[in-house]
Order: C-alpha cells, then sequence, then structure tokens
C-alpha cells in the first residue's frame, strides 16, 4: 500500500509520520514546499501538490496544509481519484464539507477527518462500565493557554479560531456518546477583539443524556472528561490527546459507598491504531463508518460556523 503526503506540517513530523513509519509494507510519498528533514525516511518527494496527484500511484492523500487549504486539497485529490484522509478541519464551512461528502459517496472513495483520540482503548473500558440507558451527564473540556501571536490558528484568513480547530472533537464526542440516538444541539461562541472565535461551549441532550463541552483558546490548560451515572462518577484527564508514553486512568468513584476504584490503560499510540483502521476499512471497502462522522462534522457546521 502506498500513501501520499501532502504538506510537511509539524503534526504530520511529530504525529503522523511516527505512526505510519510502524506499519509494514508501506510506501511514503511526500510533497512539500518545505525542507523535509533528514530522519523522515521517504520512498518519493514531489516539490509540488499539483505534480504530486498527477503522478502518483498512490490510492490514498493525507492532507496536512494549513487549515484554509483543506477543501481545496481534498477536492482535488478526490477528482484524481484519491481516498482521503484530512488533518483537522476537514473544511471551513457546512457547504464544502457537504460537496466533499457527496463526491465520495458518488465515487465510492473514503474521506476521514483525522480525528484519533477516540480510538484509545480506555474508551471501551469507560463503555462496559456506563449504562447509558439511564440517566447520564457528561461535562468535558479542552482548554489551552494563549497561542503564540504568529500561530495561523489566530487568523481567520487561514481557517483559524477555536471553532473550526477543535470543533472536530466535539463531534466526536457526539459520535461517541449519541450514536443512533435523536438529539438536539446548541452552541455559543465568543469572538476576541478581530472578530476571531477564541472559544465556544456546545450542548446536546437526547431522552436521557446531556452532554456540555467547553473549548477554549485562552486559558489554564485542561483537557478532561467527567461523567455522572448511577451514582458514580468517571473522571478521565488527557482525553483529546492520549500521550503515546503513558498509560491513561480511568478514574471511578462510587458516591453511596464513596469507594474509588481506577482503570488503567496501557500507553498507546492512537494514531497508529487510526491508520490501520483506515486501512482494515479500505480493504473491505465499506465506508460508511467515515460517511457518518463526516454528517456528524457537517451538521454542526451547518447549524453554527
Amino acid at each position: 500500500m502506498k500513501i501520499l503526503i501532502l504538506g510537511n506540517s509539524k503534526i504530520f513530523q511529530r504525529k503522523v509520520y511516527p505512526a505510519l513509519n510502524k506499519i509494514k509494507k508501506l510506501e511514503l510519498e511526500l510533497a512539500s514546499k518545505r525542507l523535509i528533514k533528514n530522519n523522515i525516511k521517504l520512498d518519493k518527494t514531489y516539490n509540488s501538490y499539483k505534480i504530486a496527484l498527477k503522478q502518483t500511484t498512490a490510492k490514498i492523500v493525507y492532507i496536512s496544509l494549513v487549515n484554509s487549504l483543506h477543501y481545496y486539497w481534498s477536492l482535488e485529490s478526490l477528482k484524481h481519484n484519491k481516498h482521503v484522509i484530512i488533518d483537522k478541519p476537514i473544511t471551513l464551512s457546512f457547504s464544502q464539507t457537504n460537496k466533499l461528502l457527496n463526491l465520495a459517496r458518488k465515487k465510492n472513495l473514503l474521506i476521514s477527518e483525522a480525528i484519533v483520540f477516540d480510538q484509545h482503548d480506555i474508551f471501551e473500558k469507560m463503555y462496559s462500565k456506563i449504562n447509558f440507558q439511564s440517566k447520564t451527564e457528561i461535562f468535558s473540556k479542552f482548554h489551552i493557554p494563549k497561542l503564540e501571536e504568529d500561530n495561523f490558528r489566530n487568523f481567520n484568513k487561514y481557517g483559524g479560531g477555536c471553532f473550526n480547530d477543535m470543533s472536530p472533537y466535539a463531534s466526536s464526542l457526539i459520535n461517541l456518546f449519541f450514536k443512533n440516538k435523536k438529539y438536539s444541539l446548541n452552541c455559543k461562541i465568543k469572538k476576541n477583539k478581530i472578530g476571531v472565535v477564541n472559544s465556544f461551549i456546545l450542548k446536546v441532550k437526547s431522552k436521557n443524556i446531556y452532554l456540555e463541552a467547553s473549548f477554549s483558546f485562552n486559558s489554564i490548560y485542561k483537557n478532561e472528561i467527567l461523567i455522572h451515572n448511577q451514582n458514580k462518577k468517571y473522571f478521565l484527564n488527557f482525553v483529546f490527546s492520549p500521550p503515546i508514553d503513558k498509560s491513561l486512568k480511568l478514574n471511578i468513584f462510587d458516591e453511596i459507598s464513596k469507594k474509588k476504584n481506577d482503570i488503567n490503560v496501557s500507553r498507546q499510540n492512537v494514531f497508529y491504531t487510526y491508520f490501520n483502521k483506515v486501512f482494515n476499512i479500505l480493504r473491505n471497502e465499506k465506508y460508511n463508518y467515515f460517511y457518518n462522522e463526516i454528517k456528524t462534522i457537517a451538521k454542526i457546521k451547518k447549524k453554527f460556523s
């Protein structure tokens, strides 16, 4: 199998490449306008995205560019009959997301936004403990300190802002906890003085489940989820960016007996898990899992972007 990477971003260098490099019999090509580091082993390189798409025999393209370029190069990749994986956010609007989804379906091609935190085994452990048929309240926070002034996420023209960057995490929470359920959702967005979204709160409600998730670009660091279910509290730290070098711990507290019970799950490279899942789905040629994820993303964008 062969994959073409468009872009030489920091996320590619730090997270994507180490995961792909672990997969056996995978050829890796990179199109980059930046200097390629010597420690990255590649089968072929290009200095033009356009030429790369025209010449490559890879069936999969990974888009790892600045947010504002995701839609254009995803569309071009689909037009070249390539399966497409895209760094978050998939696009900057509902209409763009919907167009990509419809084209992928028409051509029977895979399209996926590379949100990987939910691939961690800790969530399977969590699900085995919680009865989602009973009343469940979920509170989640992903807050990061103020970004450096020249970070592209501070500028609308590059597709920056907290909503564009972090709403994919929100859509993944919906897919995790509201799968096959009818739900209502609303969102409150805050912008800074130059009109860039720097925080938002998403509230989702179904018959038994309530989710409140807050995201911020200008706060004390928090990366957590707290779940109330049947007189028990479930707390998990490092939810959205599980470290590859440390185990995760699910804290469980029984509010009646006052007893604590922790569940530890070994360290895991969730990017590696994600790519293996993508490649397995490609072999089976059944892409509804990812199509449904994109539909949730589009739903949020339609209402609030």
